[in-house]
């Protein structure tokens, strides 16, 4: 007996290359499979083998069952690992692997026929005296209300699924056939599979999941817990291990349900059981996720086990490297998921190209990504660019090991999360471990915030020194007092020039005859800025003795896209000089356009059109559902007015700041 020595990878992004990395520490040969738009990804370029899916929707490429075993028979690959998402969960998948004599890295398409039914899997749970939220199984050919038989609210969730997509609360009758037909519609889209079913909602409620692992010699252990309270949208965005609000005496109990389920279908491989705690302590078993998870970072930190190695040590037979007594916790961890998305627009996937990176070193600190260069984000595909994961010796120790070094994280392109997650930790609820699953919702005001109110002037006067360096001064010699060494500014007067930050034109004097001491005047006050240092995008410069770390680049000759404070600016130069592009102020998307036109906020596929021309709309009037990067982004009407024109028709892809519909006052 031995290794296997091939293995295909049917996902991307970091969790492929999170698995390539183990396969090579086994020496275990990889092959990857992409869509075309992501051929200089990380993942392609560090495989072993590369395999083109072509251009397409996702049943084509990725969910593309028949395609993807033909690749692996055609590579020699010996085995499939799904990684999670997409095919992960699908037991046709996993038998298509078998009738193929090929391993599936993970359970046996019987066990995921059972388990990743989240209905059957209660039914299981139940079958064991396991306590489970009452739940139902919803007929989607039906329109009679009567028969589902719990009371409201009731969580709308895909019995074949995870991430929160297809999940959605619903407090009423009147919302439930709406959000019946848009969560299956999301379900079938994602998980090849539209059957959903209704789940009593559990107020204040804590998550946790239990991480386990299972070989083909019943051998069944857990590694500890993980808490995941922390959801926007249902979809986890912090999560941390271990769950320290539990007691000795739950955690055992949690501990020996899951073990209890992983015996009940001989387990094999790595999977997570997951559960919910309410206000007075009691828990429930909600599902199992039988494929290893994004947020299995925490539990590896902890616990020092490599669960991808163990994945592949199982699947070519060997048995579990550990035994249930020699797993023993360390420290605390906690990830942050780094999201392309704007918290201003209700957290719409933010497709902009992704122009620049500049991650933190730490020692306590591990950094999951897929980066290779500049690259853009896939519409098609999930909107997560990285996972941050620090280790501490406590709880405290790990928050602080992120709040100091996501102010060093600098995403330069699209908008991210990140100083969402940042205002997260600082926040007194999460330093005091006093959380629940209503945490984002009930906080969200206060966490986006920063977002709202990012040009307050402690933030403005830095950004015009950053431009008026950028743009005027050339700090690579600092020292130096030649004339060449300062480039775009040859007045040795004043001047006055105009600067638009986020649209929001600025005039600005520049007083740069003194190249060592330059400053400038805005609003009638005098600020003098030193540039301290400079390396690469990032700029360090100091007004009145406070020191700000800004990272710059040009998209265009005229144009800077910034991130400070982790927040995302445009700046540019209006009229600066005539060989300049000019860039107009209200080039930023904005739907209240004075001459009608609704454009685009981002780059996606047209789901649903609801409007027809000549129409009378009012004004939040849902006109069209988007679909971009694993989410659906509904278009209301900024105003009461005429359908006058649509640009546009259902499943066509659209581009950023494309025109979608043109409206035209009512008479």
């Amino acid at each position: 007996m031995g290794l296997l020595t091939k293995i295909l990878i049917a996902n991307r992004g970091e969790i492929a290359l999170r698995i390539i990395r183990s396969a090579k520490k086994l020496a275990i040969q990889t092959v990857a499979i992409y869509a075309e738009s992501e051929k200089e990804s990380e993942f392609v370029q560090l495989a072993d083998e590369a395999i083109s899916l072509g251009i397409g929707e996702l049943t084509s490429t990725y969910l593309n069952i028949e395609r993807i075993v033909q690749i692996a028979i055609a590579t020699g690959s010996e085995a499939i690992h799904p990684g999670y998402g997409f095919l992960s969960e699908n037991p046709a998948f996993a038998r298509a692997c078998e009738e193929n004599h090929l391993v599936f890295i993970g359970p046996t398409s019987e066990v995921l026929r059972l388990m990743s039914s989240k209905p059957d899997a209660k039914s299981l749970a139940e079958s064991l005296n396991i306590p489970v939220v009452l739940s139902q199984k919803i007929n989607l050919l039906s329109k009679v209300s009567d028969e589902i038989h719990l009371n409201y609210p009731l969580l709308i969730k895909a019995s074949y699924g995870g991430g929160g997509k297809g999940m959605d609360i619903v407090y009423n009758y009147q919302e439930l056939f709406e959000t019946i037909e848009k969560s299956s519609r999301i379900a079938l889209n994602y998980f090849g599979n539209g059957e959903l079913f209704a789940e009593q909602y559990i107020h204040n409620a804590r998550h946790v999941e239990v991480q386990i692992l299972g070989d083909n010699f019943n051998n069944i252990i857990h590694l500890y817990e993980r808490e995941c309270s922390i959801q926007r949208n249902h979809q986890k965005i912090i999560e941390e291990a271990p769950a320290i609000f539990l007691s000795p005496e739950l955690r055992n109990e949690i501990l020996g349900a899951a073990v209890k389920i992983g015996k009940a279908v001989s387990y094999t491989g790595a999977g997570t059981v997951e559960f919910l705690i309410d206000e007075t302590g009691n828990y429930y078993f909600i599902e199992m996720n039988p494929r290893i998870q994004v947020e299995h970072a925490v539990t590896e930190e902890v616990t020092g086990i490599d669960i991808v190695s163990e994945q592949l040590k199982v699947a070519s037979g060997f048995p579990l490297s550990v035994s249930q007594e020699e797993v023993k916790l360390t420290g605390h961890a906690i990830e942050l998921r780094i999201y392309a998305e704007d918290p201003t627009q209700n957290f719409m996937p933010s497709s902009s190209a992704l122009l620049s990176v500049d991650l933190p070193n730490e020692p306590n600190l591990r950094i999951e990504s897929n980066f290779n260069g500049n690259q853009s984000t896939i519409n098609q595909f999930d909107p997560l660019l990285l996972k941050l994961i620090a280790k501490g010796k406590n709880r405290e120790n790990a928050i602080c090991v992120l709040t100091k070094n996501i102010k060093n994280l600098n995403i330069l392109g699209p908008e991210t999360n990140t100083k969402y997650l940042e205002t997260i930790l600082s926040h007194y609820s999460y330093q005091q471990n006093i959380l629940s699953v209503e945490f984002c919702r009930n906080t969200h005001t206060t966490l986006i915030e920063s977002y709202i109110n990012k040009l307050n002037p402690y933030k403005l006067y830095p950004l015009i020194a950053l431009a008026v360096s950028k743009m005027y001064l050339k700090a690579d010699f600092k020292d130096s007092d030649g004339p060449w060494d300062f480039q775009g500014y040859w007045r040795s007067t004043s001047a006055d020039i105009k600067i638009s930050v986020d649209s929001e034109v600025y005039f600005v004097t520049l007083e740069l005859k003194d190249k060592s001491n330059p400053a400038f005047v805005l609003n009638g006050v005098r600020t003098a800025f030193k540039i301290i240092n400079q390396s690469g995008n990032i700029t360090d410069l100091e007004i009145k003795n406070q020191t700000s770390r800004i990272s710059a680049i040009f998209e265009s000759q005229n144009n800077l896209n910034i991130t400070f404070n982790n927040i995302r600016y445009n700046i540019s130069f209006p009229g600066l000089l005539t060989s300049y592009p000019e860039v107009l102020a209200d080039q930023a998307f904005n739907p209240n356009s004075k001459s009608g036109e609704i454009q685009s906020p981002l780059h996606g596929k047209i789901l649903e059109i609801n409007i027809i021309e000549n129409q009378i709309i009012k004004k939040g009037d849902l006109l069209m559902v988007i679909e971009s990067m694993k989410s659906e982004n509904r278009i209301l009407s900024p105003k009461d007015a005429k359908v006058k024109k649509i640009a546009v028709n259902v499943g066509a892809q659209v581009t950023d700041r494309m025109p979608l519909i043109f409206l035209e006052d009512c008479k």
